[in-house]
């Protein structure tokens, strides 16, 4: 009878912690559900975070096609100045050599009168 008292107790010992257990783990999964340890807070909060880096990808997005346009119009114009400039220097180099080659042809200037050096030392 001892050993059969001793047995009983022992497995009544273990039932009751299996209880135990069983409500602990209970209690946990009622609180998950719940989202009472976060996780529901911070899948929101993920959620958020996503929605706005869509959008500021998005407005990157945009703004780099803005600014791409913009360069582009840029560059345009910058090289519609630049055949401009070329046309504005070959026509002054022309003139420029033209007006070498007249200037060559025209007798030279007679040379001009070299002034005395007066010594002004002392001079008040």
């Amino acid at each position: 009878m001892g050993v059969e008292i001793a047995v009983e107790l022992i497995v009544a010992g273990l039932l009751s912690a299996a209880i135990v257990w069983a409500m602990i783990l209970d209690r946990r999964l009622r609180d998950l559900r719940s989202g009472k340890d976060g996780v529901k807070q911070a899948v929101m909060d993920l959620v958020g975070a996503t929605a706005r880096a869509e959008a500021a990808i998005a407005a990157l997005r945009e703004a780099a096609e803005n600014a791409g346009v913009r360069l582009a119009h840029a560059q345009a114009g910058a090289k519609s100045t630049s055949d401009e400039l070329t046309l504005l220097v070959g026509a002054a180099e022309g003139l420029a050599d033209r007006l070498a080659a007249r200037r060559a042809e025209t007798r030279p200037l007679p040379p001009r009168p070299v002034m005395p050096n007066f010594d002004l030392k002392g001079a008040r």
